[in-house]
């Protein structure tokens, strides 16, 4: 248990220092659109530098599906923040268009690889009582934390200085990960099960759950491709898993369940509002002086994503995601409607910030800590790394237009319009996942593929009630 804490908190550290990217960013955005500006920019620059780090992640996660599969789980995230580190530096001396751009692009690669292997490492190293309340430990609070420190930090300081800062906590997050035992499911697909059984009971209390849950993942390796291990690296291997997993039923569902779970997260707006937040508090608010309404929303954000840790624990991921779902979507529509009414009255100012504050912390508590989840969920264990890189890079699209056209969309149909089409995608989203979205807590990640083959979890391939709170209490 105390390894499993270590490395969700190394975890937290990255998503830390990815928050901190976005936050930085906000008001790097907001200086750069001034007139006495350092680096003169167009409105097209701009939405470039914004956008293109969720164009250019996609390949990071082709470039951490081959990472993960020579070096494992834990070394890939070491291999993956080191250009982070020298974007700061570039973002930092940066003097002209280029230069900001390049580094978009870059840290884009590092910044999508180590997200979704945040998610793979809560998925494979955490037990399945446990990976809802780590996994918004890490990606959710230590995000929002990251993104709330930025947006304050650039407000207080120059940009560039707020870049140097930077370098801490993803520094930190490089150095952790060597200090880990490798992913037991990682080691089981290479058929190292010896590494894999010594690695999980480094990670697990011994007791009658974890065994099964042991027995289970091995089992599943053995039994599947008999592959040679000198063949494990080849990328025509990796290829055939996956065409001959993309001519199977339980694919499709896979695939729907992931592209509905990703465009939820994109018009929940989270990455919006972090991008450019400092931006669009002040046009919502009328006013330049954005400090307090800043600690306001990202204060509501945190709160919310703190909050999450304690819901994910109490309650069911169905129950968690429809109800905190339809209540976030509602303020949502109340805010469209208020900043519709109250479009040009700067009296209103506090009103819509407690508002969106509002909103944050309900869509934070609720439906992204389900969100988050389902992704280091659902993804089929056998081809997990390519499969994260193929719906990944869909992610990284329809992100990346998300926010290349948010400013111009923000200027045609007005802020109260954008929330209002959002709303919209949601309600839609919520009616899917209310149908084919099964429920996913306190099962492991080969009872989730079995479910999706099979339509069931099936009588044998569970962990009991009573199982569940032998592990609990020899965790505890």
């Amino acid at each position: 248990m105390m390894l499993q804490t270590f490395v969700v908190s190394g975890l937290a550290l990255c998503s830390l220092s990815d928050g901190f990217i976005f936050g930085q960013m906000s008001g790097m955005l907001n200086a750069l659109h001034s007139t006495d500006s350092s680096v003169p920019l167009t409105d097209d620059d701009l939405s470039w530098i914004a956008s293109t780090i969720n164009i250019s992640c996609f390949c990071g996660f082709g470039v951490m599906t081959a990472l993960t599969e020579i070096y494992g789980r834990r070394k890939s995230i070491t291999i993956m923040s080191v250009p982070v580190l020298v974007c700061w530096l570039m973002v930092y001396f940066a003097r002209d268009r280029a230069t900001l751009l390049a580094s978009r692009v870059i840290v884009g690669i590092s910044y999508g690889g180590i997200l979704l292997l945040t998610f793979i490492n809560i998925g494979e190293y955490v037990s399945p009582n446990r990976r809802s309340l780590a996994l918004n430990m890490a990606s959710c609070c230590g995000s929002t934390l990251g993104t709330m420190l930025g947006h304050i930090l650039s407000i207080i300081l120059h940009w560039r200085h707020v870049a140097l800062i930077g370098m801490i906590p993803t520094a930190i997050s490089a150095v952790l990960p060597l200090f880990w035992v490798e992913s037991p499911s990682w080691l089981a697909t290479k058929k190292r099960f010896q590494e894999s059984e010594r690695a999980f009971k480094a990670l697990h209390e011994p007791c009658e759950a974890s065994d099964r849950e042991l027995k289970a993942l091995l089992e599943d390796q053995r039994t599947g491709q008999t592959t040679k291990e000198n063949d494990n690296y080849s990328l025509v291997l990796l290829m055939k898993r996956y065409y001959k997993a993309i001519k199977q039923k339980y694919f499709w569902k896979v695939a729907a369940a992931l592209i509905v779970v990703n465009i939820y997260r994109i018009t929940a707006g989270r990455i919006l509002l972090s991008t450019l937040a400092i931006t669009m508090i002040q046009d919502i608010s009328g006013n330049s002086d954005v400090l307090r309404y800043t600690i306001v929303v990202d204060g509501f954000a945190l709160l919310g994503a703190c909050i999450s840790c304690i819901i994910v624990s109490k309650f069911k991921m169905r129950s968690i995601l429809f109800v905190s779902g339809i209540m976030a979507n509602t303020i949502q529509i109340v805010l469209a409607i208020c900043l519709y009414v109250w479009l040009e009255d700067a009296d209103k100012a506090w009103p819509k910030v407690i508002l969106l504050a509002l909103y944050l912390i309900s869509v934070t508590a609720g439906p992204y800590s389900v969100l988050e989840t389902l992704l280091s969920e659902l993804h089929p264990l056998e081809i997990k790394a390519i499969n994260t890189f193929f719906f990944g890079a869909v992610c990284g699209i329809m992100q990346f237009l998300n926010i290349q056209y948010a400013l111009k969309m923000f200027s045609s149909i007005g802020y109260h319009g954008v929330f209002f089409l959002h709303a919209i995608l949601i309600f839609l989203c919520l009616i899917y996942l209310f149908v084919y979205l099964p429920e996913t807590k306190g099962r492991t990640l080969q009872e989730i593929e079995f479910y999706f083959k099979h339509n069931t979890f099936g009588k044998n391939n569970s962990v009991s009630e009573k199982e569940m709170e032998m592990l609990n209490r020899n965790e505890d």
